[in-house]
């Protein structure tokens, strides 16, 4: 009996066991076949490396996160342009080729990053426009107007390297502001310079109609401050919108602007870090209303800011609202006696639309003598264009600020406010009795 008992218990553990084993593979045939029934999720939707994952139209609803997209070299490039100068340091070269290759574009707007990296990557931008840009059949009013800005940066770079021996791209976007474009060439290294200097331009100015004068005008510079050693880049910066005669007094060009160049200025240093050169920006005209404007409101990272045919120096009232060296004998002023646009500020015009006379006395800049040779007996516009030409006074005063050689500037006497009985408040300005050689 006790063997018959033990071999009854045997057969019920048997039992058991296969009934356990039926179970467990039918709830995983239930699982499988609910798996296939169910909709295989869509991946996650790939984009640019500036963008990230995008959500998927069920992440949307259920909140749950998404699996990353894979990331780039660029995915990790910190805003500001002093980390970034770090982070692309920290890059290999495979990764650095890989971050130009994949999107030169983007690399070449990357303040902080050495200009020679960003020409590179322009140049590609550029190349690329060209082909594209070119090909089309019927390319559209923008289109036309990028194609323009192309062939006018490449035909001004490959002008700069022949002049100046070397030429870098460090902006380009024909695209910016209704494809009126925008960019800056270097004449010169500017990753090695000692000297560097900023160009602002003025009024009417855009890519296609202004950067083949700027480029004459930074050769001149370029030429005149003295190419020994390489040790000055001169920099022809069309980088802002600049505004036209209709919306001159009330158009914030020169605020958006003065912006667009403070960034620009503190991407130069960033690029630089323990190298820094002695760096320039000169602005001409509105430019100069740009610049002024950048020193007083937006921190401009200048050791000299230099203002040419200004036709005001925009919020700044004095020298002493701009910081560091600038607020401290570090600005300076060139006016021609009968330039016109150098006479509509200050104490001059009615309600002061652009602000001060950089040149009057109660301003506080260094004035330098800056009068065309061929100057008339009335006030005019053409002498407004000539700061910059080849020989002039004001070239030259321009080139010693550039260099830092301050003793060789020419000084001129100030403009200054004189109360008159009969013919009421004026401005005086000792240049115009001047004899000019």
């Amino acid at each position: 009996m006790a063997g018959l008992s033990s071999v009854n218990s045997s057969a019920a553990e048997s039992a058991r066991r296969r009934a356990e084993a039926a179970r467990v593979a039918a709830r995983q045939q239930q699982t499988a076949t609910a798996t296939e029934a169910r909709p295989k999720a869509k991946p996650v939707e790939q984009v640019s490396a500036y963008e990230g994952p995008r959500k998927t139209g069920a992440e949307k609803l259920t909140g749950e996160k998404a699996q990353p997209a894979a990331k780039g070299p660029l995915d990790s490039a910190p805003a500001d342009p002093k980390a970034r100068a770090s982070w692309w340091k920290q890059l290999s070269p495979t990764e650095q080729m890989q971050a130009v290759s994949s999107d030169p574009k983007k690399v070449g707007s990357m303040d902080g990053l050495p200009a020679s990296v960003r020409d590179t990557a322009n140049r590609t931008q550029l190349k690329n426009e060209i082909a594209r840009l070119s090909a089309e059949k019927s390319p559209s009013k923008e289109q036309q107007r990028q194609l323009d800005n192309a062939r006018t940066v490449q035909a001004q770079l490959d002008r700069t390297a022949k002049e100046a021996g070397s030429a870098q791209l460090l902006i380009y976007d024909s695209t910016f502001v209704k494809s009126e474009g925008r960019a800056a060439i270097v004449a010169g290294n500017l990753d090695t310079a000692k000297h560097v200097s900023v160009s602002v331009p003025g009024l009417n100015s855009d890519v296609r109609s202004s950067m083949d004068s700027m480029t004459s005008e930074v050769l001149r510079l370029h030429e005149a401050s003295g190419t020994a050693n390489g040790e000055v880049a001169t920099v022809a910066w069309m980088g802002y919108d600049a505004p036209g005669f209709h919306n001159v007094a009330s158009d914030n060009a020169a605020e958006n602007g003065a912006k667009l160049l403070a960034a620009d200025v503190a991407g130069i240093r960033a690029s630089r870090e323990g190298n820094q050169p002695h760096l320039t920006v000169i602005g001409h005209s509105y430019g100069s209303t740009t610049a002024s404007i950048a020193a007083d409101k937006n921190g401009l990272q200048a050791d000299d800011l230099v203002l040419i045919g200004s036709p005001g120096a925009g919020s700044a009232k004095s020298v002493k609202d701009y910081d560091g060296a600038l607020a401290n004998g570090h600005t300076w002023s060139g006016s021609a006696s009968r330039d016109l646009v150098s006479w509509l500020n200050g104490s001059n015009l009615p309600g002061d639309p652009l602000g001060q006379d950089p040149s009057e006395n109660k301003f506080g800049a260094n004035r330098f003598t800056a009068e065309a040779k061929d100057r008339g007996n009335n006030s005019n516009m053409g002498d407004h264009s000539k700061y910059y030409n080849e020989g002039s006074e004001s070239l030259a005063n321009i080139a010693d600020i550039v260099t830092g050689n301050y003793g060789g500037v020419d000084r001129a006497q100030q403009r200054y406010g004189e109360h008159d009985w009969w013919k009421g408040n004026r401005v005086i300005d000792p240049e115009v009795k001047r004899a000019v050689e």
